[in-house]
């Protein structure tokens, strides 16, 4: 008797094999993983926005006078209120403004900072004499930096404003906020020891900056 659900021991020919592949292919696109999206934990994708945020600010102009009155001063190329927005600006530590006496015949404002390093106070200095140039008219006379490589003290006379900027053991040794407030006769600094180079860098800045005795 003969069996109609008889199964077929026939192998499948390889021209069979080749249709059902291109039916299956038509029909549904092949997936690669080069294709797939990669899908981040949350972690990593707060710190992908976060560099994405870093990247977009570091692409942003930056503008170092932001801020900052860039029109001439009324006494002076620098008004001393917009000299100490500069000095804070470029992080001058321990601002020490001082009115100079009229009967000087000096400046109106001695202003002493101190600098956290040389690199620090020679910037600071150039800073200062930069944002001067885009104050200033054509008349007015571009501050030399004085001491402009020096380690302990860096000068620059703004016209109405001497500008004193110091490293911090120059400064506590100098003390010129002694010296303008009370006097070269009780100044105890005077006569300190000091080695030979500081004290011809000292001589050399008074006898520019100082006034002489009434």
């Amino acid at each position: 008797m003969s069996c109609p659900n008889k199964l077929s021991n026939e192998e499948p020919t390889n021209e069979n094999e080749n249709e059902l592949v291109s039916e299956i292919t038509s029909k549904h696109k092949i997936f690669h993983d080069k294709d797939s999206k990669v899908i981040l934990d949350v972690e990593e994708e707060e710190k992908r926005i976060l560099l994405d945020d870093l990247r977009i600010e570091k692409e942003q102009e930056y503008d170092p006078y932001s801020g900052l009155n860039l029109k001439r001063g009324t006494y002076g190329v620098y008004d001393i209120e917009d000299l100490i927005m500069v000095l804070r600006k470029d992080n001058a530590k321990n601002i020490f403004v001082v009115s100079v006496p009229k009967e000087y015949i000096y400046v109106d404002y001695m202003v002493i900072v101190t600098g956290k390093s040389q690199k620090h106070m020679s910037a600071l200095a150039a800073y200062v004499r930069k944002v001067y140039k885009l104050k200033m008219h054509k008349k007015d006379i571009i501050p030399k930096i004085e001491g402009a490589k020096s380690k302990d003290w860096i000068a620059l006379d703004l016209g109405n404003i001497a500008l004193h900027i110091f490293s911090a053991a120059a400064r506590k040794q100098y003390d010129l906020e002694t010296l303008w407030a009370v006097g070269s006769q009780y100044d105890n600094q005077i006569n300190k020891p000091m080695e030979a180079d500081i004290m011809e860098q000292y001589n050399s800045f008074l006898d520019v900056f100082q006034p002489e005795n009434p």
